[in-house]
């Protein structure tokens, strides 16, 4: 499994296919260590997101 390394964080990357996906739980580490679940779920309920994801 590919990791990208930023700002000390190391975030995987997964490939399916020949789409490369990378981990949000990873992301939202940096924010939360404890409480991804929580940052994961206010990223996916702002105006923002929605709208990118039509």
């Amino acid at each position: 499994m590919k990791k990208i390394i930023t700002q000390g964080l190391r975030i995987s990357v997964i490939k399916n296919k020949n789409e490369e996906y990378i981990s949000l739980t990873d992301m939202a580490k940096f924010k939360d260590r404890e409480a991804t679940g929580i940052v994961i779920a206010n990223w996916l309920s702002t105006k923002y997101t929605i709208q990118f994801m039509g």
